[in-house]
């Protein structure tokens, strides 16, 4: 067996291990999470989903806070609110909330 295959052969195991370590020592996040209703429109779904703490982005539509990951999503709600909140509430994020 070649240098080569002996790497190949080992790859996934240790990737699973290394993974599996990293898990288990993240530390547990207790901020509350909340969904971004222009990134989930614009189907930026790497930034959907937040946790939230006193420096998020947010604002108040009809009564209700919205929250956001930065203040260039929090600009594009405010001026077209209503866009947002119907692709929020169309989502399963917006039926969780």
């Amino acid at each position: 067996m070649t240098s080569v295959q002996r790497m190949k052969r080992f790859r996934l195991p240790a990737v699973l291990l290394w993974g599996l370590a990293g898990c288990a020592t993240l530390p547990e996040d207790s901020r509350p999470q909340a969904a971004d209703s222009v990134c989930l429109y614009n189907r930026d779904l790497g930034c959907v989903r937040l946790r939230v703490d006193s420096t998020t982005p947010r604002a108040v539509y009809k009564g209700k806070t919205y929250y956001f990951c930065a203040d260039a999503c929090r600009e594009d709600f405010e001026r077209e609110p209503e866009k947002y909140v119907s692709a929020l509430l169309a989502s399963k994020y917006g039926q969780a909330q």
